[in-house]
């Protein structure tokens, strides 16, 4: 049966904080409405919801699914370090080899000026 209950009486059935249910009702996951004195009021089964949530209340199979979960999420975290660190290193490459192309790039841009042409009376200095 549904029941009128406090944010915070909904929090405490639901095992979540009264924002969180403050968060649901504003997505619509959640019918609620304000009362007489601008408190929010939602609506939760409260006889369904005593038997459901709770982490003591998790079944052998839920704790296998989120440990495959973990493992899984870690073969991903480890394989984007190795890719960052791989482009971390072609950037380091990539990075040596535009100074020198620059170094390269000023001593073939010296060796283009025009040369000053002297009087063949000048003495070269």
């Amino acid at each position: 049966m549904l029941e009128k209950v406090s944010l915070k009486e909904a929090g405490e059935a639901l095992g979540i904080s009264p924002d969180a249910v403050r968060m649901r009702v504003k997505r619509g996951t959640m019918r609620g409405e304000k009362d007489a004195q601008g408190r929010w009021q939602v609506w939760i089964d409260l006889a369904e919801q005593e038997g459901e949530q709770g982490p003591e209340r998790r079944s052998v199979d839920d704790v296998d699914d989120l440990r495959l979960r973990v493992a899984v999420l870690e073969a991903r975290l480890e394989a984007a370090e190795g890719e960052r660190d791989f482009l971390r290193q072609q950037v380091q490459t990539l990075t040596m080899a535009q100074a020198v192309m620059a170094q390269a790039q000023k001593a073939i841009e010296a060796e283009k000026r025009p040369r000053r042409w002297r009087w063949p009376w000048e003495r070269k200095a």
